[in-house]
C-alpha cells in the first residue's frame, strides 16, 4: 500500500497547479494575465483600508501629509491617504494636564524638589523656595504639535520665567502673605508670553504650592508670618468693633441732637412766655404803679407761706405763755427742708 515519495520537486507541475499554464515559460494562457492585477487590486484595497482611522470623543486628529500639516479631523470615523503619504496624530483636547515647578511627582507619588527651579531672588534681595503647579489643556492642536518639538518643556520655561520676573518685584514679606497677588501676576505674565510663543495651549489654573524662605532661616520667617497674620487678625477684629460701635454712637449722637434741639425750643418758648407776662405786668404797673406792686407782694408772699405753718396773733393778746415754742420752731426747720427741697 505504501508507496515511495518522489523527494525532487517536480516546478513544471507546480506551476500548472497555480495556472501558470504547463511549466514552459512560452506557453502561458490567458489566466495568468488575471492574477497579477487582481493581486495588485487586493494589495491597493488594503492600503486604503489602512487609512481608516478612529478619532476619540476628546480627541482631534492631527493629518500629516509627507510630514507637513495637512487637516484637523473631528471626533468619529475618518480616512486618511495611507501611509507614508500621511500620518495622523491624535491630540486630547478637554483633558485638563498638569505642569510641575520647583518639584516633580513621581508614579508613585512621592515628591522631590527641583531647587533649580525653586530658588528665586525677591526684590529685597531676599532668597526664597517657591514650587508652583500650572493646569493646562490643548487649545489648538496645530500649533500644539507644530510650534515647538515640547510645547510641555517650553510652557515649564515660560512659566518660570512668569514666577521670577514677579518675585523679583516683590518683596518676600508681600511673597510669603499675599500668595493670590503673586498668583494673578503670575497668570498675567504667563499668559502674555504664550500669546506670544503660540504653542496652543489655555492656561485653566495656577497655584503656588510653598513659597518658603531656605531652611535654614525658614523657622524665624515663620515666627515673622505667624505674627503678621496676628497682627492681620487683630485689624479685622477692630474693624468688626469699630464697624458694630460706630453705628450706635452715631445713634446716640443723634438722639442727644434732638434732645438739645427740643431743650432749645422749650427754653425759647419759655422765655417768650416768660416776657410776653412781663411786658403784660408792666403794663399794668404803668396804669396804676400802687395796686400793681401791692398785687405783686401779696401774690409773692402767697406763694411763699403756702406752706408754711403760720401763727397769726393779735398784738393786744398776751399770748406767750400758751405757744410751744420748742415744737414749733422744730416744725419751722422741718417745713425749711421741705422748702429748700422743693
Amino acid at each position: 500500500m505504501n508507496q515511495d515519495v518522489d523527494p525532487e520537486i517536480n516546478l513544471s507541475d507546480l506551476f500548472k497547479k497555480l495556472g501558470f499554464g504547463n511549466g514552459n515559460r512560452a506557453n502561458t494562457g490567458k489566466g495568468n494575465n488575471y492574477i497579477i492585477p487582481i493581486i495588485l487590486v487586493v494589495v491597493l484595497v488594503i492600503w486604503f483600508a489602512t487609512g481608516v482611522y478612529q478619532v476619540g470623543p476628546r480627541e482631534n486628529g492631527v493629518v500629516r501629509q509627507f510630514g507637513k500639516f495637512s487637516a484637523i479631523t473631528t471626533p468619529g470615523l475618518n480616512w486618511r491617504i495611507p501611509s507614508p503619504v500621511t500620518s495622523v496624530e491624535k491630540v486630547d483636547v478637554q483633558r485638563i494636564r498638569r505642569a510641575e515647578l520647583g518639584f516633580r511627582t513621581d508614579e508613585t507619588g512621592n515628591i522631590f524638589r527641583n531647587l533649580d527651579e525653586a530658588l528665586m531672588l525677591t526684590t529685597d534681595n531676599s532668597i526664597v523656595e517657591a514650587q508652583m503647579v500650572i493646569q493646562y489643556k490643548v487649545s489648538d492642536p496645530k500649533a500644539f504639535i507644530f510650534s515647538a518639538k515640547d510645547p510641555e518643556n517650553v510652557l515649564r520655561g515660560a512659566s518660570e520665567v512668569s514666577l521670577r520676573s514677579i518675585m523679583g518685584r516683590t518683596k518676600l514679606d508681600n511673597a510669603l502673605t499675599s500668595r493670590a497677588i503673586v498668583e494673578q501676576e503670575t497668570y498675567s505674565f504667563l499668559i502674555s508670553l504664550l500669546t506670544t510663543y503660540n504653542i496652543g495651549i489655555d492656561i485653566t489654573e495656577i497655584k503656588l504650592q510653598v513659597v518658603d524662605p531656605p531652611e535654614e532661616v525658614k523657622d524665624a520667617f515663620q515666627d515673622v508670618t505667624r505674627a503678621l497674620e496676628e497682627e492681620t487678625t487683630l485689624k479685622n477684629n477692630a474693624k468688626q468693633y469699630a464697624a458694630k460701635k460706630i453705628p450706635t454712637a452715631k445713634g446716640q449722637v443723634q438722639v442727644k441732637i434732638r434732645e438739645a434741639a427740643a431743650f432749645h425750643q422749650r427754653q425759647i418758648e419759655n422765655a417768650t412766655g416768660d416776657t410776653a407776662r412781663f411786658l403784660a405786668l408792666l403794663e399794668e404797673y404803668r396804669k396804676d404803679p400802687i395796686v400793681t406792686r401791692d398785687r405783686i407782694y401779696i401774690e409773692k408772699m402767697e406763694s411763699v407761706f403756702a406752706g408754711v405753718n403760720k401763727t397769726i396773733i393779735d398784738t393786744k393778746v398776751q399770748v406767750l405763755p400758751l405757744l410751744d415754742f420748742a415744737k414749733s420752731s422744730e416744725n419751722f426747720l422741718n417745713d425749711s427742708v421741705e422748702v429748700t427741697n422743693e
